[in-house]
């Protein structure tokens, strides 16, 4: 008989005081069953994170529990006081949240921060302590773990990081981890590492899994049961099977019909393999090389070169988008940079419609980067807050003497709104006043503003929900079969590049491994590397039909 650790039972949360509350989680039920993977999947605003902070009882000053009961192991957990609760979180229920930078303490070691937990638990010595620690760091695959429980959060990369804070959470020996978006951060090689270390934790202690994530992907590889959660309601809820081959919700319909695919991509219009000539040639970067210098002693003598980007070479065409595919700190955003010459070019060229823009003067290449633009993948840090809509957009005409009046700078702005998706009086707004995908539209707006031939996303969809991501990434389709653009779509999402890709470069330590037709690459990949990366794609698999 399966039994049950976990009930959350009519469970309503609220933000706000007075007549102004607003139901955050409205009346969800789910139950979690012992040494089970529980799934709450939804988008960004869906309530997802607030449910698991009402659980742990964390909730921020401005929201509160209205009604509901939680009940773990047959107790109410909202009956027991604050000093009581103290010995459930960490020891009962351990929690990774999703920013492990702003999670761990910055001035405490590894090992400081992971004995914390095993002090106040498992009231172990400060020998016995350590001990654990390297063990548990060891457990969760951190190299080296008896020299490196002594370094800080800063010396470690990002998916160490999260090991570190899955270490943490498992330290109190928890019947139940709560995970918010474990992985959303992390890219799809350290996304697949850290899914099997959970699994291979969750088969040798036999705890239960409450997963929180926005991507179906994931889902599919974790759950055992899933609840779909829209606006605070859970909308839809199933075992992972049935969820996956009859999903019924419009909601839950809407969130597979945004995948972005291979599949979806052959639904919505005939696929024919892009034919460019060297006559539509817009971009030609011929063994580029970004190198830089590392400096030691007391002179600063160079004692080696960091090689960035390290002899890459690449071609695209008119109306053709070119995905450069890769992991952080592959080079990729680097290079994009370099092709503007936005960072120093240690060596090579970069031709623009046969123009060398690695040797033009400050004003020439003023001129030509209105015909390049690149949109960035945080929308918000790449606007001023300070300043409205329109005048985001109509900096760069100003810039390149686009609109001979303001009323044509104005009508033009209108025009770009619309043709993104928003609407004209929207250019009076401040970029804080928009969703994430308004943000990237009034940034594509802004690139387009200045009438160019070849845009840089460097992972304008990473930071989007999926049915945003979707939206988004019609829109860079539509616009580049009106317009004849070229894209040179940065990013690490497999999925995307199924979807709006014609060609594909692999890029691994600054280097090209592998590129080709995007079929080609992707279904025959020939270099290792390229391999490894799509085995670690989460894939969703559907049983019967739907």
């Amino acid at each position: 008989m399966i039994e049950s650790l976990l009930k959350v039972n009519q469970l309503t949360t609220a933000i706000g005081t007075g007549n102004d509350k607003v139901n955050v989680v409205d009346d969800i039920n789910f139950t979690i069953n012992k040494g089970e993977t529980f799934v709450l999947l939804g988008e960004s605003g869906s309530g997802k994170s607030i449910t698991a902070l009402s659980i742990m009882r964390l909730l921020p000053s401005a929201a509160g529990i209205v009604s509901g009961e939680v009940i773990l192991n047959g107790q109410n957990i909202f009956d027991l006081p604050e000093s009581k609760m103290r010995d459930v979180r960490g020891a009962k229920i351990g929690m990774i949240f999703q920013e492990p930078q702003s999670s761990l303490n910055p001035v405490l070691t590894a090992g400081q921060q992971i004995s914390e937990t095993l002090f106040r638990h498992q009231k172990l010595s400060k020998l016995e302590c350590l001990v654990r620690s390297i063990e548990l760091l060891d457990a969760v695959g951190i190299p080296e773990p008896d020299r490196r429980i002594n370094e800080y959060p800063h010396q470690f990369s990002g998916g160490m990081k999260q090991r570190i804070m899955i270490a943490m959470a498992l330290a109190g020996e928890p019947d139940l981890l709560i995970a918010d978006e474990p992985t959303t951060a992390l890219d799809v090689t350290i996304q697949s590492q850290v899914l099997s270390l959970l699994c291979k934790l969750q088969k040798d202690t036999g705890m239960a899994i409450l997963f929180i994530t926005h991507d179906l992907g994931v889902a599919s590889e974790m759950a055992d049961h899933i609840a779909v959660m829209r606006t605070g309601k859970i909308v839809e809820a199933k075992d992972k099977v049935t969820l996956f081959s009859k999903p019924e919700h419009p909601y839950t319909l809407q969130l597979f019909d945004a995948i972005p695919s291979w599949q979806k991509r052959q639904d919505e219009s005939k696929i024919a393999k892009f034919q460019g000539t060297d006559e539509e040639c817009l971009l030609k970067v011929n063994n580029l090389k970004i190198h830089y210098p590392i400096k030691k002693g007391v002179f600063k003598r160079v004692v080696g070169h960091v090689r960035a980007v390290d002899g890459v070479t690449l071609k695209l065409h008119a109306g053709e988008t070119l995905a450069l595919v890769g992991e952080s700190g592959s080079g990729k955003t680097t290079l994009g940079k370099g092709i503007l010459r936005l960072l120093q070019i240690t060596s090579g060229e970069v031709l623009y419609k046969n123009i060398n823009l690695s040797t033009l003067g400050a004003a020439a290449l003023r001129q030509k980067r209105s015909e390049i633009q690149i949109v960035f993948q945080d929308p918000y840090s790449s606007m001023n807050p300070r300043m409205m809509i329109k005048d985001i957009i109509q900096e760069g005409m100003l810039a390149q003497g686009i609109g001979e009046t303001r009323k044509d700078r104005d009508q033009m702005t209108e025009e770009l709104l619309e043709q993104v998706g928003l609407l004209p009086e929207h250019q009076l707004r401040y970029p804080h006043e928009f969703s994430g995908g308004q943000r990237q539209r009034v940034c594509i707006a802004r690139a387009l503003a200045v009438k160019p031939k070849l845009i840089i996303c460097d992972e304008p969809t990473s930071a989007l929900d999926v049915s945003v991501q979707s939206q988004i990434l019609a829109l860079f389709r539509k616009l580049q079969k009106k317009y004849q653009l070229g894209y040179l779509f940065i990013t690490h999402n497999i999925s995307v590049v199924e979807y709006i890709a014609d060609t594909v470069a692999v890029m691994y330590q600054g280097e090209i491994v592998e590129q080709g037709d995007v079929e080609q690459v992707l279904i025959h990949p020939k270099s290792e590397y390229t391999k490894e990366l799509l085995s670690a794609v989460p894939r969703i698999v559907k049983t019967g039909t739907g």
